[in-house]
């Protein structure tokens, strides 16, 4: 499980600050809409949030106005 926070949708990228379940560190991921192409990560310390993190900021870039956060979970 991961906890997304401060999601930010822009004309050109969509952000957020991530906390992966269990760790007190914040990641931070930004990522271009036109391509998905990651402009900026900051690692939490955790091997599986980062795809996750990707596949969701992809998922929600396709939405008008996306929420400001968001728990994603996967098993």
């Amino acid at each position: 499980m991961v906890v997304l926070k401060n999601i930010r949708k822009t004309e050109s990228t969509i952000s957020a600050d991530y906390y992966p379940e269990g760790m007190e560190s914040r990641g931070f991921m930004s990522i271009r809409l036109s391509d998905g192409e990651i402009l900026e990560h900051e690692d939490a310390g955790s091997f599986m949030a980062p795809p996750h993190v990707l596949y969701e900021l992809e998922r929600l870039a396709k939405l008008e106005e996306p929420p400001e956060e968001k728990t994603v979970l996967w098993y």
